[in-house]
């Protein structure tokens, strides 16, 4: 018998046995109160009672001490059904452990230096406090850390290509299971089209959106499955993150946010298209987050941005993308404007310069589908924003310009 089934099957006995006895026992001590006789007769029981609690205890931890050390199993007619759903087959057996928080923890920061490098969010970060997607002295290294580690049921550790679940991870929950099926997708489509470099935020978060999404619509199916089957009422697993996702800036949120749900929408549009390709997405994934938001438009090959010869190097060099311009002008624009001025992006670049002095300069320049929407948006960006920068960044000086589909932002440390 599999450590799994021997846990559930331990789990039952103990709430059946343990809400039995203890009904009993309190159904005697109401009966036998002032019989002295009966009282320590039930004092008796109930030693007898906290013995045999205490024995099973043990045994749960043995088992879960088991699962922590071993493989976690997964049940073979569950993976049939998630590779049937993906049209792929594992090429190796699903990595799967119980870990503790810290290991979870550990596990989403060596997935964050994986992706943006030893110091790439220290710097990002900074860029985006400069263009205002973030307020001062936010450290976007410690709040992602946070969203993608905290009160999870579940991580895909990239790095090692494995699934670690909580420690109270419920196998016979279904909203606990249906993290653990997104999980398994995950790491189903990373072992057929692995990848571990990206050129640009954009990129990645296009990459995610393909790979994460796809398996979070196919959580949604497990759940729509499992739901109708078993009359199950939907709880979220992981209350604790979405409550995070609410605390953090709007901008943020939508990054956070992007692969679960334009990245379900995007995988549901091939998915429904046909078999093919839902197999193309993944073969060829889309490079921009532009594709992602438009999957029934052509893709638009972003257009190369040049900067003049700088005497030092840039601190960070990034590009926001459609996604990224959307959320900077959501809180200034309204979400309706935002989306359609966000539509003409076409390529965009910021570079990030340290001064000797330790103050930084940043300029971004946005390529835009033509003339008319640059002037456009650097009227907008005019209008709306840059009154907000200068009232909040009182130590700098920022501006907005335009030449042919081109609009370039500044901003630089009052001299």
């Amino acid at each position: 018998m599999s450590p799994e089934r021997v846990f559930q099957i331990l789990t039952a006995i103990g709430l059946i046995a343990g809400g039995w006895l203890y009904g009993d026992y309190w159904k005697k001590s109401e009966s036998s109160a002032g019989n002295a006789d009966g009282l320590a007769e039930l004092r008796a029981e109930n030693a007898e009672l906290t013995q045999q609690i205490d024995t099973l205890e043990d045994e749960l931890s043995q088992v879960r001490s088991m699962l922590a050390n071993g493989p976690y199993p997964i049940p073979d007619e569950l993976i049939a059904w998630i590779e049937k759903d993906y049209d792929m087959v594992f090429s190796k057996a699903p990595n799967v452990r119980l870990a503790s928080p810290t290991a979870i923890r550990d596990a989403a920061q060596a997935n964050l230096r994986l992706i943006h490098g030893e110091k790439g969010l220290e710097h990002e970060g900074l860029a985006w406090e400069l263009l205002g997607l973030l307020p001062p002295n936010q450290r976007l290294f410690n709040q992602l850390l946070f969203v993608n580690s905290s009160g999870l049921k579940g991580v895909f550790d990239m790095t090692k290509e494995q699934i670690l679940l909580s420690e109270d991870f419920d196998p016979v929950s279904v909203p606990h299971r249906s993290v653990l099926v997104r999980l398994l997708g995950q790491q189903l489509s990373f072992q057929k089209y692995p990848r571990k470099e990206w050129k640009s935020r954009d990129d990645w978060q296009a990459w995610e959106a393909v790979h994460t999404g796809s398996a979070a619509a196919l959580q949604s199916r497990f759940l729509r499955r499992n739901a109708a089957a078993n009359e199950a009422e939907w709880i979220d697993p992981e209350p604790a993150r979405e409550q995070l996702l609410n605390d953090l800036e709007p901008a943020l949120q939508g990054f956070c946010n992007f692969p679960f749900l334009e990245g379900a929408d995007y995988s549901r549009f091939f998915y429904v298209d046909s078999r093919s390709a839902f197999a193309t997405m993944f073969r060829d994934p889309a490079a921009t987050t532009a594709e992602i938001l438009h999957p029934n438009r052509e893709a638009r090959e972003a257009r190369e941005i040049v900067f003049p010869e700088a005497k030092t190097e840039p601190a960070k060099e990034g590009q926001l993308g459609e996604l990224g311009l959307r959320l900077l002008l959501e809180p200034f624009t309204g979400i309706n404007e935002a989306e359609l001025f966000a539509t003409e992006w076409c390529g965009d670049r910021y570079r990030l310069y340290e001064g000797e002095n330790g103050t930084f300069s940043l300029t971004w320049k946005i390529e835009m589908t033509d003339e008319k929407a640059a002037r456009s948006l650097a009227a907008e960006i005019d209008r709306s924003m840059l009154r907000h920068f200068r009232e909040t960044q009182l130590q700098r000086v920022v501006g907005v310009s335009h030449t042919g589909t081109q609009v370039i932002f500044t901003s630089a440390p009052k001299q």
